[in-house]
Parts: structure tokens; sequence; C-alpha cells
């Protein structure tokens, strides 16, 4: 009776561990899919920030003559240092492959032994 008892344990203690790696993966992907929405979202917030910076400041750049010197070189200054930013904060953010985390399968592949 004591082997079935014990067989009976291993088994429980089987499916709750497959339960466990199976939320943790459940959570993880959830995770994966927050973060995705996330960078989606900064990324199209960081376009249309970008399109409105380059606007303004091309704007001032060819009607140099209505503003003045300093109003010019600080607008020159944030259309180079926008594009440059957003070029860096795109390639760190979206386009390295680090950056994007890997789902893989959490269950141990090893079965219970029997004590017999």
């Amino acid at each position: 009776m004591s082997n079935n008892n014990t067989s009976v344990v291993m088994i429980e203690r089987a499916a709750e561990q497959l339960r466990q790696e199976r939320e943790t993966f459940d959570q993880a992907k959830k995770h994966d899919g927050l973060w995705f929405i996330l960078k989606l979202a900064m990324g199209f917030v960081s376009v249309i920030l970008l399109i409105c910076v380059m606007v303004v400041a091309v704007y001032i750049l060819f009607n140099n003559g209505d503003f003045s010197l300093t109003v010019t070189n600080f607008a020159g200054a944030a259309l180079f240092v926008d594009v440059l930013g957003m070029l860096i904060g795109v390639w760190k953010i979206v386009i390295a492959p680090e950056s994007s985390s890997k789902l893989q399968p959490t269950t141990q592949v090893s079965l219970p032994t029997s004590t017999e």
C-alpha cells in the first residue's frame, strides 16, 4: 500500500509542478505581449513627436529672417539632436535583437521516477 501512496503523491507533485510551470509561462507570455504594445506605442509617439519637431525646426530655419539668431541656432540644434536621438532610440529599443525576450518552454522534461 505504501508504494501506491508514494505513486499518488508523485503524480500529484508532478501535476502541481506542471500547473506552476504553465502559470509561469502564461505570465511571461502576457508580459511579453504588454511590452510589445508599449514598444509599439512608444514608436508611434516618437515618430509623431519627431515629425512635429522637424516641421517647427524646418519652418524656423527656412524663415530665419523672422527669428533671432539664437532661436535659429536652437532650431538647428534641436533638429540635429532630435533626429539623432530618434535613430539611437529606435535602434536600442526596437531593432536591437537583445531588446526582445524569447519565450521558452518552462516545463521540466524529466518524468518522476517511481521508488519500487
